[in-house]
């Protein structure tokens, strides 16, 4: 059976519960390309919004449904639950081809799964496992208690206030991590990596062409990792670290606030040392650039 497209211009709304919604235009489950609507969902329910180009700005909320509202007709999404997971893409049967601009709002707990082409994202106030994967486009997420993943060829990677671990990658711009809890792992072809107020056991760090700067707090137990190949590494460390520390620079300067006594020498410019009773484990390699230990306040 072919799917029943509704064309709607005002609100929809769409029950999708355990019992069979009457407003279901089919047995496929397919609910149509809409401009306004809510879904409702049930605990268990994930979000998967596919192949977006535009702007869409996603914002948790405390209601059992997502709303998602479109400033004009080429905002339009088709909408098809498949078991557990509700799929949302752009409505392209009419060969628009213009960006469309959507605000959504989901359920705090719902996991939620961006693939987008080129998209300028913005996410927030969400206590799910999110997930993002897109072209090109600007990110930016504030407020995540899951698992963050996010993989971006060509945009800038915002994160402010994420508490279940970090992956993040761009391969040609700049990744900025603050207020960070979990494991941590941040990588760019040719960015900065910023990494400000980070409490984490694991971090990994690199960059290929661009500098890293990470400030945070230091596990006894913990494994941290910084590597770059044509920039500088600025680490910030409280006073109070406990670490053994590895260092290796092929063509640039070194610098610690913290008194240097050699453990390990092996010629050129690798050396380890300790700070404090050592303890955790901080490895920093930086080929083309300077290295700087700092001592933070905090």
């Amino acid at each position: 059976m072919r799917p029943v497209y509704l064309a709607l211009a005002s609100t929809l709304w769409v029950g999708l519960s355990a019992t069979e919604p009457a407003t279901r235009p089919d047995t496929s489950g397919h609910l149509g390309p809409v401009l306004d609507t809510i879904i409702e969902v049930r605990q268990g329910d994930r979000v998967v919004f596919e192949g977006l180009s535009g702007e869409m700005s996603i914002r948790g909320w405390d209601r059992d449904a997502i709303e998602i509202a479109g400033d004009d007709d080429d905002s339009r999404v088709a909408v098809q639950r498949r078991g557990s997971t509700i799929e949302i893409e752009r409505d392209d049967r009419k060969g628009r081809s213009r960006d469309f601009e959507a605000y959504v709002r989901v359920p705090r707990w719902m996991d939620v799964e961006i693939r987008g082409r080129n998209l300028d994202l913005r996410l927030e106030d969400l206590d799910s496992d999110v997930g993002v994967r897109t072209v090109s486009g600007d990110i930016s997420i504030e407020r995540v208690q899951g698992a963050l993943e996010v993989r971006t060829v060509e945009g800038e990677v915002d994160v402010m206030g994420a508490y279940g671990g970090v992956s993040v990658s761009s391969q040609s711009d700049d990744v900025w991590l603050r207020d960070i809890e979990g494991r941590v792992e941040a990588h760019s072809g040719s960015g900065d990596l910023t990494l400000i107020d980070v409490a984490s056991t694991s971090v990994r760090a690199e960059t290929q062409d661009g500098d890293v700067t990470f400030s945070g707090t230091i596990d006894d137990g913990g494994v941290y990792r910084f590597f770059v190949h044509d920039g500088d590494a600025d680490i910030a460390i409280p006073s109070s670290t406990n670490a053994n520390v590895s260092v290796s620079t092929f063509d640039g300067d070194f610098h610690s606030d913290f008194p240097v006594r050699l453990d390990r020498f092996t010629g050129g410019r690798a050396f380890d040392f300790s700070i404090g009773s050592g303890g955790a484990r901080i490895e920093i390699q930086v080929f083309d650039g300077e290295i700087n230990i700092l001592e933070r306040d905090r």
